[in-house]
């Protein structure tokens, strides 16, 4: 008997927050609907932290995220003052705010996601340097421009080379 009244109050909670959602969409204008779907991919569904909003399956975590998305838009906050409250919103499993977790990306004028931006872009520059110091190394073509025991670039001996050897030879005959 539990179980079928958990279930009917469930489902019930279900219809209720699905037809919240719907009458809020019915308020949107269509660059309001662009800023929610853009809102929906910024946040993280809160039941799990497994996707962003937008992606995630229908529950009661994700779709009480999506009716104050929609409600706060209507309000006519930005989008830094909706990433802030979801910040600042408590978690009630921890009893904690959610702070960065529940961002999908880190904010950018802030210095996590300043230096989590610019890293990938010195991580890039420094693995260009070395994949072609290693293809320097791997070809060869890093010798010294005096070094007159090395082949010529065309594989041919220059003279050098060519009149060490019969010195050497010489003397293996004299031997």
């Amino acid at each position: 008997m539990k179980s079928i009244i958990l279930t009917l109050s469930l489902l019930l909670t279900g219809v209720l927050i699905g037809d919240q959602v719907t009458e809020l969409d019915d308020k949107l204008t269509d660059a309001q609907k662009s800023r929610v779907v853009q809102m929906e991919k910024e946040i993280m569904a809160a039941c799990c932290f497994g996707g962003p909003v937008h992606s995630h399956g229908r529950n009661d975590y994700t779709e009480e995220q999506r009716v104050e998305i929609r409600k706060l838009i209507l309000e006519g906050k930005s989008d830094s003052e909706i990433l802030d409250y979801f910040r600042k919103k408590i978690d009630p499993r921890t009893g904690r705010p959610y702070g960065n977790r529940i961002l999908a990306a880190p904010k950018s004028d802030e210095l996590v996601g300043q230096v989590s931006y610019w890293m990938v872009a010195v991580f890039a520059i420094l693995g260009i340097f070395i994949l072609w110091f290693a293809l320097q190394k791997l070809l060869g073509r890093r010798r010294s421009a005096g070094d007159a025991t090395a082949p010529t670039a065309t594989g041919q001996v220059n003279d050098k080379i060519l009149e060490k050897v019969e010195k050497e030879l010489k003397n293996l005959d004299k031997e």
